[in-house]
C-alpha cells in the first residue's frame, strides 16, 4: 500500500470568482480487495465519521488525514488476524 499526503492548492487565476475548492488529504493507493475493505470500514460509520473525502477508481481514493493511522491499524489488525502460522 502506498501513502502520500497530498496538500492541494488553490491558484489565483488572475479573476477572482475563479477560485478553486482545495481539500487536504491522503492518497490511498491499494489493490482491490484492500479497497473495498477500506470501503466498507468508511460504511460501517455515522454519516458525522465518514473519513473518504473521494473514490477515484478501484484502487485509489482520498481520506481525511485525521483517519490515516486509525486505518493503518486496522489494517495491521486485519492482516494478523488473517495470516497463518504453521504450528510447531
Amino acid at each position: 500500500m502506498v501513502w502520500c499526503l497530498v496538500t492541494c492548492l488553490a491558484f489565483f487565476t488572475g479573476r477572482l470568482y475563479n477560485m478553486v475548492n482545495a481539500t487536504k488529504g491522503v492518497f490511498i493507493s491499494c489493490d482491490i480487495p484492500m479497497a473495498q475493505y477500506i470501503i466498507n470500514m468508511n460504511a460501517s460509520l455515522p454519516a458525522s465519521d465518514k473519513f473518504i473525502i473521494h473514490i477515484l477508481d478501484n484502487t485509489h481514493m482520498f481520506v481525511q488525514p485525521h483517519v490515516e493511522q486509525m486505518i493503518r491499524s486496522r489494517i495491521a489488525k486485519f492482516r494478523e488476524d488473517n495470516t497463518y502460522v504453521k504450528p510447531n
